[in-house]
């Protein structure tokens, strides 16, 4: 399996967000090193809206960063039909052996879903057992099969192949050969005309010349006259002897209750289901029930985490779940710090800057390269998003001066940027409750006090107005569920003035205290607050502490 590195935003991500995630995979993969943008969660509108603009891909969504089977590599799969012979099972699971690869064989149908299992010990219980019932097997057995073992010709051969299962073998000096009962038979001989007849006429179902180099014409006759299967070998009758019963197929003697596993199952539960079985190796299955390789626990020892790389975010409530089970290589970002935990030192680029996406542009430059033109206009919008449009309290010189570069590239009109993309999706309408609350929403442990704020750019204010009070109720229903100690939604002006915030929660008190000055009219619009990172987390982080 390729060593894939995971580019990761933030739950609920943002425009920063997925586009720096984006837009450092590409810078990843230009300096070699494989990486592919993912998100933890649904797009907003505005993201949405960039995206289709510049007929972008949304990157893979990936659930937790827990290792799935996919992940894992495993080995190519022996599979084989149930018609085949045991001599082909056991010739293909002799040469896996050699290169050291599994001894088990899964029987697939015509579409390769699996449908049973054998392996080298099932094959050699029935080969090698006086006990086993091999009377049985043979007559499941098709004389193609027999055919195949002992490379074999078919003189002639019936509509009808009588079986029940009885090899005879049978020398020119059998004793007791007129006291056996051959009707229904495989009888096994060499050239002995007279012997031949008395086989056939005495009812075998299928006569074996071994070594035989001309079959004589009246013989032949008999067996039509008698319904009975000639089949001519140039092997000995000993090597006859040997191999025959390897003709039964594989569906005679195959386990049609396999341990198998989901290709999407966690590697977790597949070792703990393997630790309550005994199986050497375990198919590996698509949906679909196909076989896709073999699986042992020698490689859920030694697989490797998923290595990951986090974008515009370090803390470990708004990353991806299961964090802990996965290897973290770099973060990047202009939040404060937070409380990832590493097993190891990683490279952590955080910036006093407005946008994520204006610490990738600088990534770029400090390695000498350019964006590609859609990639270019994708960071703007991003930059533009993250600073409103440069009128937020974190936006630096910086980002304006990297978001004309990034403009020249992708030949587009910076000005207009914010234009375009608030009047596009700076709304209310057409979006649910749920829609509105997770926009862009980020939870936060401040003290060991648990704040949840959601945020999204309005341009009529009075779209808050009117769905204020069921908005109200359905924070307290999201909050009944989650239990924060905070849980507080900006309604943020897109020209930067301000926000209107609404929350509840028994920590309210504290956005009284820390806004006190600030709020301008009944429905707390708080005057220049539009930043949760720069001024409303840490006015919020003030009160706590201090209380």
């Amino acid at each position: 399996m390729e060593d894939i590195i995971h580019i990761i935003g933030h739950k609920n991500p943002d425009t920063d967000s997925i586009v720096s995630a984006i837009a450092y995979a590409e810078l990843k993969r230009r300096l070699g090193i494989s990486a592919i943008a993912c998100r933890i969660g649904e797009l907003n509108s505005e993201t949405t809206y960039i995206l289709n603009k510049f007929n972008v891909q949304e990157p893979i969504y990936i659930q937790n960063a827990k290792l799935k089977l996919y992940d894992v590599p495993f080995d190519q799969p022996l599979t084989i039909t149930k018609e085949k012979t045991l001599k082909e099972a056991w010739d293909k699971m002799c040469v896996s052996t050699d290169q050291g690869r599994s001894t088990s064989l899964y029987v697939v149908d015509s579409d390769n879903r699996l449908i049973g299992v054998v392996s080298l010990s099932d094959i050699a219980h029935i080969l090698l057992n006086p006990r086993a019932n091999i009377k049985a097997l043979m007559a499941e057995t098709p004389v193609e099969n027999i055919c195949e073992v002992l490379d074999g010709n078919l003189v002639y051969k019936p509509d009808r192949f009588r079986r029940k299962g009885n090899v005879h073998i049978i020398t020119s000096n059998h004793h007791d050969r007129h006291e056996i009962d051959f009707r229904d038979s495989v009888v096994v001989m060499s050239d002995d005309l007279s012997l031949q007849r008395h086989v056939v006429e005495n009812g075998a179902s299928c006569l074996i010349l071994a070594g035989v180099d001309i079959i004589s014409k009246g013989i032949v006759e008999s067996a039509k006259e008698n319904g009975c299967i000639i089949v001519q070998t140039m092997k000995s009758m000993m090597d006859v002897a040997n191999i025959i019963y390897q003709a039964i197929p594989v569906s005679s003697i195959m386990c049609r209750k396999v341990v198998s596993f989901d290709n999407h199952q966690y590697i977790d539960d597949v070792y703990k289901k393997m630790s309550q079985s005994r199986f050497r190796s375990y198919p590996v299955l698509n949906n679909q029930g196909r076989v896709l390789g073999a699986i042992s626990r020698y490689h859920l020892l030694n697989y490797q985490k998923k290595k990951f790389i986090l974008v515009d975010h370090n803390e470990t409530s708004q990353s991806i779940d299961d964090l802990r089970d996965a290897e973290i290589l770099e973060i990047v970002d202009h939040h404060r710090i937070g409380d990832v935990e590493t097993s190891s030192p990683v490279r952590f680029r955080n910036e006093i800057i407005g946008s994520t996406c204006s610490i990738i542009a600088m990534m770029y430059k400090e390695q000498n390269m350019e964006p590609d033109s859609v990639t270019a206009a994708l960071m703007c919008y991003g930059i533009i998003s993250d600073t409103m449009n440069f009128n937020s309290p974190t936006t630096t010189p910086v980002d304006r001066i990297l978001a004309e570069w990034l403009a020249g590239i992708a030949d587009i009109n910076l000005s207009g940027i914010a234009p375009d993309m608030f009047k596009a999706v700076a709304t209310l309408k057409g979006k649910t409750l749920s829609e509105i609350l997770y926009n862009d929403f980020k939870e936060y442990n401040i003290d060991g006090k648990r704040i949840a704020i959601g945020q999204i750019n309005l341009a009529d204010k009075q779209e808050m107005v009117d769905i204020k009070r069921d908005f109200i109720e359905y924070l307290k229903t999201i909050n009944t569920i989650n239990k924060f100690d905070l849980l507080m939604m900006c309604f943020t002006d897109v020209e930067g003035k301000g926000s209107n915030l609404v929350f509840i929660g028994e920590l309210s008190w504290i956005v009284d205290e820390a806004f006190k000055e600030d709020i301008m009219d009944e429905q707390y619009f708080v005057d220049s607050v539009i930043s949760r990172k720069k001024q409303i987390i840490p006015a919020l982080s003030k009160i706590i502490k201090e209380a």
